[in-house]
């Protein structure tokens, strides 16, 4: 199809956080020129109604030409807000990019995005583009992003074709309870906890889009690009966000910064849609590195002593 894709920009709460991605999105220089789409989810009640005012605010005294704002009546919450919108995007547009209100994207990531969007759009097994990277140092001395069985939330981009794998149910779920080897390959050879958040999903006890798309890449053999170094940062780690508030003990296992890709340009892109066996021993390296599986762990045992208050 090409062209520049729509960008989706997810919002809720957090006036200074959105203000800052859009301040990052706008050094962008493909952002003036794409078709973009604000969501403001309406407030879970009174507490949040002025942020939410504030929010709305800001995006109307930072609108564009090309900017259209969608202001929720209701509160219908970031999973389904993510996973409508995406849906609606993909069969209207063909692609789209996701960007959350505490996303900050180097210049060069709209267009890495695009032009990964561009490249694989017909390579089958390549279901995403990602705009972040783990903190890899092996990685980090590349130019040139590669292929990861891995599905990423901070920044990232899909089309059409790949969205229609979604499967909102996570049919075939039980099997990471079931089945030790499918638990394994789930969890990136078992340093990751996503066969943990996927039985809390499907328990009611999380509320993620993303867990379901990672179980809707994994049931498809789908492959994420990834840049060498990140071209997202993360700012909502300060007990601000729904999902990512840090509870008293693990901001002593905080994930490392990711290195950053510093150029006006972006990476290359990879000639053959492949996974390069060392790049993924280091891209596990990485996972490991992030303290996920530990937090997880400590976060079980806390809530299972009592103590559920401080593993949040």
């Amino acid at each position: 199809m090409g062209g520049l894709a729509p960008i989706a920009i997810f919002s809720f709460r957090r006036p200074r956080h959105l203000a800052a991605t859009l301040e990052a999105l706008q050094r962008c220089p493909e952002f003036s020129a794409s078709d973009v789409i604000a969501y403001s989810d309406g407030p879970r009640g009174p507490s949040d109604s002025d942020d939410v005012a504030e929010v709305r605010r800001l995006l109307r005294a930072r609108k564009t030409p090309n900017m259209t704002i969608v202001e929720r009546p209701n509160n219908v919450g970031l999973a389904n807000s993510i996973i409508e919108a995406v849906t609606e995007i993909t069969q209207r547009a063909g692609r789209v990019i996701v960007i959350e209100d505490d996303l900050i994207l180097q210049p060069a990531a709209l267009a890495w995005l695009n032009r990964g969007l561009d490249a694989y759009e017909a390579a089958e097994d390549v279901m995403q583009i990602s705009a972040y990277q783990y903190r890899s140092p092996f990685l980090a001395r590349r130019e040139t992003g590669g292929f990861q069985h891995f599905a990423t939330t901070w920044g990232w981009a899909t089309w059409a074709r790949a969205r229609a794998k979604f499967d909102a149910s996570a049919s075939g779920w039980r099997a990471v309870r079931d089945d030790p080897s499918v638990r394994r390959a789930f969890d990136s050879d078992g340093v990751y906890p996503f066969s943990d958040m996927l039985e809390k999903q499907m328990s009611g006890k999380l509320d993620s889009w993303g867990i379901r798309w990672s179980w809707s890449v994994f049931r498809n053999n789908g492959l994420t690009l990834m840049p060498p170094r990140s071209l997202v940062r993360n700012i909502g780690f300060d007990g601000t966000a729904t999902h990512n508030s840090l509870g008293p003990l693990k901001r002593f296992v905080t994930a490392p910064a990711p290195f950053l890709w510093e150029g006006s340009e972006p990476p290359t892109l990879p000639d053959r849609v492949v996974v390069d066996p060392e790049a993924e021993a280091a891209f596990r390296r990485a996972l490991r590195g992030t303290h996920a599986l530990r937090n997880h762990r400590i976060k079980r045992v806390l809530a299972r002593i009592g103590f559920a208050r401080f593993a949040t």
